[in-house]
This record gives C-alpha cells, structure tokens and sequence, in this order.
C-alpha cells in the first residue's frame, strides 16, 4: 500500500485567505479564516471511505479547549464526508502567528476489525498452482505494514482473481518500471478492494496496463481483476497479495488471513 501525505509550509500571520490541499483528487483539508480564527477541515472527494490525519504545529494558536504546540485529529470520512475537526485563535492578537501542516490518509477505515472466520481463495484461477516466495514474517521486505503479506511467484500476464468479494476503491495501471529496491515501490500497479468488514484487499505489481476492473466496480469472490507483473518494488515477476486495516497518519496494518486451499473458488 503506497503512503499518501502532504507537508505544507509555514505560513505567518492571519491574513491568508481559505486554502484547500488536495491528495490524488481524492483527500483535501482546507483552512479558513474567520475574523481572527482559523478552521480546519477535512473532506473526502470519492464514494469509498478514507482515515485521513492532519497534524497542526502552531505559534501563539490555541484551540477551543487548550493550549498546544501540535494539534493532532484523525478522523474516518465515509462517502463524500466533509467534517471540520478544529478551531484555532490567536492567543495575543498583537503577536504573529504562524502554522504547519501536515497531512496523511489511507483508504479504508481506522482500525477495521477483520472477520477471520473469512477463508480467502487463492488469488489465481482455480486449475492453476504457484510457489509463495515469500510469507508472513518474510524477511526480505514483509515486517512491519507487511507482515502478514503474501507472494506468489507467477509469469508476467498471469489472470489474478479475487481472494475475497469487494468494491474496487483503488487502482494505478500506468507504471512501467520495477527493480528490487524501494526507491521503485511508488511504480507499482496494483488493485485495491474494500471489504465489508471495512479492511482493504492489496494485489500489487500487475502488469503495464493490466488491470481489468473499474473504480467502483462490485466484484464476486473468483472474479478476473487483471494480470500479474514486476512493477514497483520487486525482485522477480510475482503477486503481493495482503489484507490491511487503516491507521492514523496514512499508516496501515496488515492482518493474517487464512486461504481456504481445498477449492479455490
């Protein structure tokens, strides 16, 4: 899963006008100034919930309930939500002021509860049989975020299929470039699917152009979601398959998940 965030420069004074900050035309906050008085808000511009995250670190700012250096808020934006999350005042109208931000979000929603009574398909078709390269806990790249994610090695052009049935809330199909170094994981190709229990289904490093649903589709459990590659960061040509829950800061966790290998429908 790829961090989205955004850093935005020190402004001083009060007198900007309202401002907004916009992630991949999908994750904005906006500030705006009222008389003396700055608020913050935070909207999500797609159908699919968001946890987006803005940290405020502020000079001679106080909120409605305290006196900070860093205003933290996180919050769960359902479908085209648009919230306001803070108030700040100058605490001495003759000092100047000044602002930072920074802003993060991940699809999906905070801290999700997965069903694991779920048995997921093997994401492949059904007549089909590859060797995972790496598992839970590999050490080559699945700590942390990663641990519970899986690779399968497969030829480039493979059919992926769905592990488990969801909305297709994500999606990249246009990079060309792979390499076994992290530097390429923002070329990755990849599908992305909200389950029902709010965690997100991750098939990354499909081929150039090879992804074969829409945003917004509603895919069943088997369905075709496109064609396996070697973009992003990837030493050989596989699939990176995992299923994560969202957390503060545009970070993610992933979660075990158990593939129900007797029939992969």
């Amino acid at each position: 899963m790829i961090k989205r965030w955004l850093s935005v420069a020190v402004l001083s004074g009060m007198s900007f006008p309202t401002q907004a900050y916009c992630i991949d035309d999908w994750a904005c906050f906006e500030k705006i100034k009222r008389g003396k008085t700055i608020e913050y808000w935070l909207s999500n511009d797609k159908p699919y919930p968001i946890t987006s995250t803005l940290d405020v670190d502020t000079r001679n700012l106080k909120s409605e309930n305290s006196i900070k250096d860093t205003y933290s808020e996180t919050r769960v934006l359902h479908a085209l939500a648009r919230v306001k999350i803070l108030t700040l005042s100058a605490i001495d109208a003759n000092r100047s002021v000044s602002n930072h931000e920074s802003f993060y979000w991940t699809p999906g929603i905070k801290n999700a509860k997965h069903n694991d009574s779920y048995r997921y398909a093997l994401p492949y078709a059904k007549n089909q049989s590859f060797t995972v390269v790496q598992g839970f806990n590999g050490g080559y790249s699945h700590q942390g975020a990663s641990r519970y994610a899986v690779d399968f090695a497969m030829p480039i052009g493979t059919p992926i299929h769905a592990a488990r049935e969801g909305q297709v809330i994500d999606l990249q199909e246009n990079h060309r470039r792979g390499g076994a170094h992290r530097r390429y994981a923002k070329y990755a190709n990849f599908v992305t699917l909200l389950h029902e229990d709010g965690t997100t289904g991750e098939y990354y490093h499909l081929q150039h152009k090879g992804v074969a649903v829409a945003l917004g589709d509603h895919v069943q459990r088997g369905q075709l979601l496109g064609y396996s590659g070697n973009t992003g960061f990837s030493s050989l040509p596989h699939l990176h398959f995992a299923v994560y829950f969202a957390k503060s800061h545009g970070k993610y966790q992933s979660v075990p998940i158990t593939f129900n290998t007797n029939s992969n429908k």
